[in-house]
């Protein structure tokens, strides 16, 4: 299975919702907060901004005479540390395919964006995490449910606390 940047954010979030997206239970795409974040991302959408596919991730980069920036747009900074985590995923396919690249989160809803950067700590980090992703996906049942601030709003609650 190739692993994208949604599965990193997930394992950073809760390793539990990992294993049921990497089962192909995907009930984000009726979550409210996943549909919002679409508009969002659609609404916020930049002029020169560009989809790029790279070994299965879908990446928003803006080319800027000679630099090449990754741009994520989120909903909300709630789930801050998991975003970084993707993009820095991101980073790290482009600096493996040869190409350095700047990071930048978006928070429209907000009003703010925040800058990313791959230190090579970072590349050892996702590394390991990269391992660790694996091993979860592997088990044969569910990683056990954690109480997290964000849990009532995951499209996943009802396997963990019901």
């Amino acid at each position: 299975m190739r692993i994208t940047g949604v599965m990193v954010q997930y394992y950073f979030a809760c390793p539990r919702e990992l294993w049921f997206f990497s089962r192909g239970l995907q009930f984000d795409s009726e979550n409210e907060d996943i549909l919002i974040g679409r508009l969002i991302h659609r609404e916020s959408f930049e002029r020169g901004w560009k989809e790029v596919l790279l070994e299965g991730a879908k990446l928003d980069v803006v080319f800027l005479d000679d630099r090449v920036r990754v741009i994520e747009v989120k909903k909300s900074s709630k789930l801050e540390e998991p975003a970084k985590w993707q993009l820095k995923y991101y980073l790290y396919l482009l600096r493996k395919a040869g190409v350095e690249a700047e990071g930048i989160i978006s928070y429209p809803r907000e009003g703010t964006r925040e800058e990313v950067e791959l230190t090579e700590e970072d590349m050892e980090t996702l590394e390991n995490v990269l391992k660790e992703i694996e091993r979860v996906i592997s088990l044969e049942n569910p990683p056990p449910a954690e109480k997290k601030p964000y849990c009532r709003r995951c499209a996943y609650r009802d396997f963990c606390w019901v």
